[in-house]
């Protein structure tokens, strides 16, 4: 069976959906591409961007709802939905 991806930020969808669970991250990575690489920026230590890099580089999860996070205030969520 055929799915795409949603992705919903802050309740709100994407003007697209995506074939491909990958293709959805990086829509979420390039939208927020300067806030991501100031967050790395600014902090000093390896273990504080591989806490950032693992809130966005999320495994796709088997229940169908992954969640990401960017900052506080900025909810992701990317659903599988199936094609009928």
């Amino acid at each position: 069976m055929p799915f795409v991806y949603v992705v919903i930020e802050n309740g709100e969808p994407y003007p697209i959906a995506y074939n491909d669970y990958a293709i959805a991250v990086k829509s979420v990575k390039n939208k927020h591409k300067e806030l991501l690489e100031e967050q790395i920026r600014e902090v000093r230590e390896l273990s504080d961007i591989e806490e950032i890099l693992a809130n966005i580089n999320v495994s796709e999860n088997t229940q169908g709802v992954s969640h990401l996070y960017i900052e506080k205030g900025i909810n992701i969520i990317i659903h599988k939905l199936p094609i009928c």
